[in-house]
């Protein structure tokens, strides 16, 4: 008896990747991880914006409600001489033992420090964005607010412990992480934080 042969024509063909097939997958892997990794960056950012906002707003409303108290316990009305006083959350970050402003080095990111008697060197801004008429750049301001973010920008605000005003953001020094950002945001056309067109170093 014949013993039974297999053909081969009968087994299924089966082929592995080729080199290029590979090489395609791991570039358009990476071309994935880079904009999802870019997109994580921007969230990380606008977070930290919004967080920082929301500080200088509860800010801005503890100074009112402290002074509305003084009001109705009948004692003398006054703003205090530091914004961070008297408040319920201090932004992380804070030490009231810092009274210089930050370096923009690594050991300084994250930080917040209120540096009073700096005055401004622009004028007095108040909150609607507009110059604060009547009012001289030396007196108007009783401190500057600084915030130094993760990515090294450094942004302020002036304050006036006379009339409770805490004045408009700006922004004093950007990294150079931001000002690569911005440049490619400008370069599709998108609105940059703070303004809405600016020339950036290096354009």
């Amino acid at each position: 008896m014949r013993p039974k042969r297999t053909s081969f024509s009968c087994l299924r063909s089966e082929s592995g990747f080729t080199l290029i097939e590979l090489i395609m997958v791991v570039v358009i892997i990476g071309i994935l991880t880079s904009i999802a990794a870019q997109k994580m960056i921007t969230a990380a950012q606008e977070a930290e914006i919004a967080a920082e906002d929301a500080s200088i707003e509860t800010m801005r409303a503890n100074l009112i409600n402290n002074y509305s108290t003084d009001l109705i316990l009948g004692a003398t009305p006054e703003f205090a001489d530091n914004p961070f006083d008297n408040l319920n959350n201090v932004p992380y970050g804070y030490d009231r033992r810092q009274n210089n402003k930050p370096l923009g080095n690594v050991n300084t990111n994250d930080t917040w420090v209120f540096v009073q008697g700096a005055s401004a060197s622009n004028p007095p801004i108040g909150e609607d964005g507009f110059v604060i008429q009547g009012a001289s750049s030396a007196n108007s301001s009783s401190g500057v607010i600084y915030h130094q973010r993760k990515d090294g920008t450094l942004v302020k605000w002036t304050y006036n412990s006379a009339n409770g005003v805490i004045g408009k953001k700006e922004i004093e020094r950007t990294s150079p992480l931001k000002q690569k950002q911005d440049r490619e945001k400008v370069e599709r056309g998108e609105v940059i934080e703070g303004q809405q067109i600016r020339e950036l170093p290096g354009r």
